[in-house]
């Protein structure tokens, strides 16, 4: 079990979770990455990974839809205790399955980096499934 200090999530055997850094390059409580295979933070650049980004309250989310190529919608769908919305896109040559959920005026959003040089995952995956699933706001 990994707790952010904003979110709980599950990390399934053989994958690694960490925190992310915020848009001026800081360690945020607020994104994580959970990382497939890897053996080390730095494992991000090489490998597929999931990537949570918590938005409370106070803070402003934009959907980043617009700025990706290919993007084709999913249809809404529940798991876990939310119900998501999202997309499938290509962002600088790489896919992604985006995913967004509103839940309590806060909002998450999951990228799904679902191929990276020989690594792959999809959101059909058990590991993401439970990943997905076991996602819990803490605060």
């Amino acid at each position: 079990l990994f707790d952010s200090g904003h979110f709980r999530v599950v990390v399934p055997s053989g994958w690694i979770a960490f925190l992310g850094i915020d848009s001026e390059c800081r360690i945020t409580e607020k994104n994580s990455h959970i990382c497939k295979d890897a053996k080390s933070e730095t494992d991000l650049f090489t490998h597929a990974s999931v990537t949570i980004c918590f938005y409370g309250r106070d803070d402003c989310y934009i959907s980043p839809k617009f700025i990706y190529d290919n993007v084709v919608d999913l249809e809404e769908f529940t798991l876990g205790a939310y119900t998501w919305n999202g997309y499938t896109c290509t962002s600088l040559g790489y896919p992604y399955t985006m995913l967004e959920t509103n839940h309590d005026g806060c909002v998450f959003q999951v990228m799904i980096l679902t191929k990276n040089g020989e690594y792959e995952i999809s959101l059909a995956d058990a590991d993401v499934q439970t990943i997905l699933t076991s996602l819990t706001q803490t605060n």
